[in-house]
């Protein structure tokens, strides 16, 4: 009996090892059916692998891998995540976006590492097997926490302990304090966020190994060109897009039945530390400018112009005036050179740089962007020949406008920073000190002011066609200034060349300067041509646009690079990150 009883023992625990074994294996069958699941884990989607989990079909008696990824974005900075719906529909999802601004806060909610606090070895190794949104992700926090430290830099002359701050710029996290001292100083500016969406593995193509993030094919331009890279190629239309620079690459590969797809390598920021140097303002008006847009100053009227390449620059000037189109044409057919029709940039551009930022960075919009607007002896000549007609009127007893002495007066005080204000060439990007372009950017705000009193006074004292309108003062500039290179040839073979004012640069140069003075009567002229016939005022407000274009090219600096195509500027086109 004793010796049944242990058979029978024996023979339970066998049947029931079978019973546990046939079991785990009928689970794992099951359990195997949730294919894609693990590529969805942490060790390759970093945090947002928390929120991969099975989902069993009934009906097809199998388990489906659900797993949440990032959608890129670009809004305007709050400070805080934003959530919208969709109106109008019986189940009204709201979804939450947050802003990838480096703050503790939202690291934590969109499951980023800080790139200061992870270790060459481990992050860079371990990083090579994962999605290389993950990184792009850290990237753009640390981006963000470096420019807000620029952004909401204190008032200073000198830039001597930047470095410090830029070093600890992603620990400047979690200080409510902070945000809200500053908060003014972001107002206006743009901030990549992120929100959540699920996805199955059901609707991955078999090519694809790793999750994919979204974004629009225009934010993946401006965000790539603030981490500090510069397009090679950037043609979506055939899957071909490549970025480089500041450490970084973005390469792109075409993958069937989803579209393209781009793979980021971040640098590793301890073997590449990054320079406050390359950051870029992040504003809307900055943006347009690296798709070779240029931004106009909606509260002068002024429209958009895109000016990217040589055959949009030939447009644009066409509609100013076929004659100045063809003169154009025939120096960018010789030298590339857009004389005269680049001082469009600082004519018409807003103040893109905020009050209180020590950023001025951002992509030229143009081939070439030099002119007299730009250039000391443009300034320098100005100046004078200002102060001479000033001088001259004085002597005769003829009268001189309120605002010509306001403008004679302000080119006064600014000549006391001396190069600083002169030279071009001094501009230090963004260690330009902050009160020097504070004081530059409110000069700049009161021209601004002064033009748009100009336009409501002559609408209410005028009739339709008196109404002044500060384009047509632009174009009519233009018209004439890209004359001015050959005008002044002419007077240097005559031999009639004039002060240089202590100039020391080729004839040219300065010659040129001097005929841009000259050609006030001709702008003159042609405004009567519009229909404004009011020369007094014609004649102070250009010394009044002049000088906004001297402001404007001292408080910004525009960095050279391919830009992207202008049409693509607004592209919702969906493009996929591995």
């Amino acid at each position: 009996m004793e010796q049944e009883s242990k058979i029978a023992i024996a023979a339970l625990v066998v049947s029931l090892v079978a019973l546990i074994t046939t079991v785990s294996q009928v689970l794992s069958q099951f359990f195997a059916t949730a294919d894609g699941y693990r590529r969805c884990q942490t060790s390759i989607i970093g945090g947002w692998g928390g929120q991969t989990h099975r989902k069993f079909r009934w009906s097809d008696l199998r388990f489906e891998t659900i797993y949440t990824t990032p959608r890129f974005s670009l809004m305007p900075y709050t400070g805080k995540t934003v959530s919208y719906g969709m109106d109008g529909m019986a189940n009204r999802r709201i979804q939450a976006y947050h802003p990838l601004d480096g703050t503790s806060e939202m690291i934590e909610k969109t499951y980023a590492t800080p790139l200061h606090q992870t270790s060459s070895l481990t992050s860079f190794n371990g990083f090579n097997e994962m999605a290389s949104w993950v990184r792009f992700i850290d990237a753009l926090h640390s981006n963000a926490a470096e420019t807000r430290m620029l952004a909401t830099s204190t008032k200073r002359t000198g830039v001597e302990h930047q470095d410090d701050h830029l070093k600890n710029a992603s620990l400047v996290t979690s200080s409510q304090g902070s945000r809200v001292r500053h908060e003014e100083n972001w107002n206006g500016y743009m901030i990549p966020m992120v929100t959540s969406q699920e996805h199955s593995w059901d609707f991955v193509p078999p090519d694809v190994i790793r999750p994919l993030a979204m974004a629009t094919l225009q934010d993946i331009a401006i965000f790539s060109r603030w981490l500090g890279m510069r397009w090679k190629t950037f043609e979506p239309s055939e899957g071909i897009l490549r970025a480089e620079g500041n450490g970084h690459t973005v390469d792109s590969t075409t993958v069937r039945s989803v579209g393209v797809v781009l793979q980021f390598s971040i640098r590793d920021p301890l073997r590449y530390p990054r320079s406050f140097e390359e950051l870029y303002i992040p504003t809307e008006p900055a943006d347009k400018m690296g798709f070779g847009i240029l931004p106009g100053d909606p509260r002068l009227s002024i429209p958009d112009h895109a000016i990217g390449t040589p055959a949009e620059c030939l447009a644009r000037t066409h509609e100013i005036d076929v004659q100045a189109s063809d003169t154009l044409k025939n120096w960018m057919n010789e030298s590339g050179w857009t004389p005269g029709f680049s001082d469009i940039i600082g004519l018409a551009a807003p103040m893109i740089r905020l009050l209180g930022s020590a950023i001025i960075k951002l992509p030229r919009p143009a081939v070439y962007e030099a002119g007299l607007t730009l250039q000391q002896e443009g300034i320098v000549i100005f100046h004078d020949r200002l102060r001479d007609l000033i001088k001259q009127r004085e002597s005769i007893h003829d009268s001189v406008s309120h605002q010509t002495y306001w403008v004679l007066r302000q080119l006064d005080e600014l000549s006391e920073y001396g190069q600083h204000w002169l030279n071009e060439k001094s501009c230090r990007g963004n260690q330009t000190p902050i009160e020097f372009l504070d004081d530059l950017h409110k000069r700049h705000d009161m021209t601004t002011e002064y033009f748009v009193s100009l336009n409501k006074t002559t609408r209410s004292e005028n009739i339709e066609y008196q109404v002044f309108r500060y384009t047509d003062l632009m174009y009519s500039h233009i018209k004439h200034a890209v004359d001015y290179v050959s005008t002044a040839i002419e007077i240097l073979k005559a031999g009639k060349a004039r002060n240089h004012y202590g100039q020391k640069v080729r004839d040219w140069i300065t010659e040129g300067a001097h005929v841009y003075f000259d050609m006030m009567l001709k702008i003159i002229d042609t405004m009567k041509q519009k229909g404004f016939d009011n020369a007094p005022l014609v004649e102070e407000a250009w010394f009044t646009m002049m000088l906004r274009a001297f402001l404007w090219h001292r408080t910004h600096l525009m960095v050279e690079g391919k830009t992207v195509p202008s049409h693509h500027w607004g592209s919702r086109l969906p493009v996929y990150i591995g």
